[in-house]
């Protein structure tokens, strides 16, 4: 069986960290680098500067957010 990641992300550096499931370690795998030319960085408003704070309560993170996954969340998340 097949599996595919596609990650669309900003190159900031020569070094790339891919999130993969944990069935597809020590399988063979496959890496194609697309990119657009035409965007400038600075003119892309997704990779602008965030001002620090700018979400401040915004956000609430549920109490048990630390707790282990289950498995079988897990499975439907690797779906």
């Amino acid at each position: 069986m097949m599996q595919a990641v596609v990650i669309k992300k900003y190159l900031h550096s020569e070094v790339i960290h891919i999130p993969v499931s944990e069935d597809m370690i020590g399988k063979e795998a496959e890496i194609i680098i697309l990119t657009e030319s035409h965007h400038e960085p600075e003119m892309n408003p997704k990779h602008q500067k965030r001002k620090p704070g700018s979400a401040k309560g915004m956000i609430t993170v549920s109490d048990d957010f630390e707790l282990p996954i289950d498995d079988e969340m897990l499975r439907e998340f690797y779906k």
